[in-house]
């Protein structure tokens, strides 16, 4: 292991000596003269021996940890390594309060997809679109500009870290969390998550990066053990956390509850030890998932993890005391997990006063909660994807005044703790949308807009009733079809599935369900039977099959989940007053059974707590470019109202010695103003190691373009960018051989090609030698 624990002196005596002190101090009260002070005793017996009594010391800033540790007792040093109850009412929770010698209680909330509290707290914040959503966006402004306004909602209600960005990888189109992720691919994941964290950490409160790490499915996440390559958590499920660490600097880090090759993630040395601290440089504080530590302290922290959320119970922390006093458990290991929790503490927001808690507060300041509304509506459209449009369907022409719509019931596998049982179900999804995800990402909102109330916020007129004047839902006759198509415009189908934490998905998310397929039918029928058109919103937080009904409609937007101000960002979008410039973060494919890690998900060989990750490296867009599988949407899809060109392809330099620079031009050559979501991919040749077809090496989103408008993008890749991880010798290598950059609309779309050469191997960085011996059976594109 390459230098991770600092050596901090320490010993019973002292402790028993200097924990005698019982002041009750707050940090920023104590004047920082009276810091490591001796008051010299004035009674007669202390004169004549010359004893002094040592004055306590006080955490004040980073200079004053060592000392504040040396004075503390081994309980307190136990206690501050499990959690403690929140301060601020409806939070996740907080760290242990110790008066005496300055140390104050820190708050920690929930929040990937803005603040969350408890319901029962009944504390409202804003609901911006799901991660996903936003990473569809492939807008790394507005990414920042999103968790920017979360950074100053945790700010405003006096919680000092908010758990996430949460950036595991989309292995598989069931994962039921995958909404709270951000892509299927490691470098989009990272760069997004590292946006979230400047624009949450630029407001002065902290994050938690999770779910460190392959926290990739719900069903029997703590106790499933998971089987995978060095070189796929490498390349794969590590790359996006190593991305944030050394981008942005996360305060914290969340460990995961599955095991990965054997020890528990919240456990595992080789990967908190030797990966993140030593090979990353990550100099944070580490926290496991809630109940995470299995309440097993002394595997805990020889592991790395440096606190035990919500708490450690009276068992492990007996057993973590008896080892420090037995020698089994080095003090030095337990004085480090404190000096990571205290560097946190002074980083805080509590300790540096920069906030205080009010627990009647219910909402944001006003001034927040009417920019970050106007936030949410403006962020939801850039990140929904166009799937489909014939005969420019979309926007509505000016002829539309009344809207036909209509949706289907949907009740969710699993609600997620803590949300309102309300959040996963819907009668109607015309009239009441999926907004957000259930569980820990779950979002008590300011308020809501749904579409019918969205429709007439832009001046139409929602028709969604029959002859009778009842609501038309999932019991739509022919007749009634006929009648809304006879009576409206246009005809919106809203087809919903809801996402949550606690259970993933199966056929029946990613289908179409018998029902939904003869509402589509019927109403398209009626539409087209009158020469009008129909819309089709996909109201989803992941890949659904579109391919039995998608010829029969006219147009196909994803919204995804899109937040409290859905119907309005909706309405915004299909009347034109905004437009779709979302890219796919994940591949939609044709079949379910064609993802690469159907067989494996969420289990392998019969055994419930056994996955073993056969597909290897060749995650999503990189198994169907490589094996040449047809999908229904590749990674990185999406039209837009108006067309762009790329043109003026150019390399600086046709070698890659250190750095290359990969520009071009892309010109909005259509009759709308629009922006666009550019890719960069690179081929690698096969050598030592075999390589995707194509891997994300570089996106970038334009300024909004009006027609004729053009934008260059510049690009600098570094060897360290298209390198592969060699097992065999630990190293992140570019191989010699002739390489490809490939500019694109999409994965798929590649609109132009540059080639470059390596003249001979470059080893970019060499890691530690520590890393699990995997015995797996992997996918090879040499052996099929």
């Amino acid at each position: 292991m390459k230098g991770y624990y600092k050596v901090l002196s320490s010993s019973m005596f002292s402790l028993l000596l200097l924990s005698s002190g019982t002041s009750g101090v707050l940090a920023a009260e104590q004047p920082q003269s009276q810091v490591n002070a001796t008051a010299v005793a004035t009674d007669n017996s202390s004169a004549q021996t010359g004893a002094v009594e040592e004055q306590t010391p006080m955490l004040v800033d980073q200079a004053s940890i060592p000392a504040v540790i040396r004075a503390m007792t081994l309980d307190e040093k136990v206690d501050l390594i499990g959690g403690s109850g929140a301060a601020v009412t409806g939070a996740a929770g907080g760290t242990f309060l110790i008066p005496r010698l300055g140390i104050p209680k820190l708050t920690f909330a929930d929040g990937p997809a803005g603040l969350r509290f408890g319901s029962t707290a009944k504390k409202s914040t804003t609901g911006f679109p799901i991660p996903s959503a936003l990473s569809a966006s492939f807008n790394k402004k507005l990414m920042y500009q999103v968790s920017s306004a979360m950074g100053k909602e945790t700010l405003d209600y006096g919680v000092d870290v908010i758990l996430g960005p949460a950036l595991n990888i989309h292995r598989d189109p069931r994962g039921g969390r995958d909404f709270e992720y951000y892509s299927e691919d490691p470098y989009l994941s990272g760069e997004m998550a590292a946006e979230f964290t400047k624009g949450v950490q630029d407001q002065g409160v902290g994050v938690s990066m999770k779910h460190y790490a392959a926290n990739n499915q719900e069903t029997n996440r703590q106790s499933v053990n998971e089987i995978i390559s060095e070189r796929a958590l490498r390349e794969i499920y590590l790359s996006g956390f190593e991305r944030v660490v050394k981008e942005a600097q996360p305060w914290t880090v969340m460990s995961s509850y599955n095991s990965i090759n054997g020890p528990f993630s919240a456990h595992n040395s080789w990967l908190l030890n030797d990966v993140l601290r030593s090979d990353w440089g990550f100099n944070g504080m580490v926290m496991t998932d809630w109940g995470g530590s299995k309440q097993n302290g002394i595997a805990m922290l020889n592991g790395g993890n440096d606190l035990s959320m919500p708490s450690l119970n009276a068992a492990g922390k007996a057993a973590v005391k008896a080892a420090i006093l037995d020698g089994s458990l080095n003090e030095e290991t337990l004085d480090t997990a404190i000096e990571n929790i205290l560097n946190l503490v002074v980083k805080s927001p509590t300790f540096k006063k920069l906030s205080t808690v009010d627990n009647t507060k219910l909402s944001v300041s006003s001034d927040l909660a009417a920019a970050d509304a106007k936030l949410s509506r403006e962020a939801a459209p850039e990140g929904m994807v166009l799937l489909k449009n014939e005969n420019t369907t979309l926007p509505f022409d000016k002829k539309v005044k009344k809207v036909g719509i209509v949706g289907n019931s949907y009740t969710m596998p699993s609600c997620g703790f803590g949300t309102p049982a309300s959040a996963c179900t819907t009668d109607n999804a015309a009239s009441k949308m999926f907004l957000m995800g259930t569980g820990s990402a779950y979002v008590t909102p300011t308020h809501t807009v749904q579409l019918p109330e969205g429709l007439k916020n832009g001046g139409y007129i929602p028709v969604n009733t029959n002859a009778s004047g009842s609501e038309i839902n999932e019991n739509l006759t022919a007749e009634d079809a006929a009648y809304m198509a006879q009576n409206s415009d246009i005809g919106v189908i809203v087809i919903a599935r809801g996402s949550g934490e606690g259970a993933d998905g199966n056929a029946t998310t990613f289908e179409p369900l018998a029902k939904e397929s003869e509402l589509i039918k019927k109403v398209t029928d009626a539409y087209h039977a009158v020469n009008k058109k129909v819309v089709v919103v996909l109201n989803v937080g992941a890949p659904f099959n579109t391919v039995s009904w998608r010829d029969s409609v006219d147009s196909i937007l994803l919204s995804w989940q899109p937040g409290m101000e859905a119907g309005n960002a909706l309405t915004d979008v299909l009347s034109g007053k905004a437009y779709p410039s979302g890219k796919l973060p994940e591949t939609f494919p044709v079949r379910l059974e064609d993802a690469p890690s159907y067989s494996n998900f969420p289990s392998s060989d019969g055994n419930p707590n056994l996955v073993n990750y056969k597909e290897d490296i060749y995650v999503g867009y990189r198994y169907y470019s490589t094996f040449n599988k047809q999908t229904a949407y590749e990674f990185g899809y999406g039209l837009s109202y108006t067309t762009f060109d790329y043109s003026d392809f150019k390399l600086n330099k046709d070698t890659l010695l250190n750095k290359i620079k990969v520009s071009f031009k892309v010109t909005n050559t259509g009759s709308f103003v629009g922006k666009e979501a550019t890719q960069l991919y690179v081929s690698a040749p096969d050598g030592k190691l075999e390589k995707p077809a194509i891997e994300l090496k570089g996106f970038g989103k334009t300024r909004e373009l009006k027609p004729g408008q053009k934008e260059t993008f510049n690009f600098f890749i570094n060897p360290k960018d298209i390198a592969s991880f060699d097992e065999s010798t630990s190293s992140w290598i570019v191989e010699k051989g002739t390489y490809k950059f490939k500019i694109g609309a999409s994965s798929s779309d590649i609109r132009g090609t540059l080639d470059f050469k390596v003249d001979k191997e470059i080893i970019a960085e060499v890691d530690n030698d520590y890393g699990p011996d995997v015995q797996l059976e992997t996918l090879s594109k040499f052996n099929q």
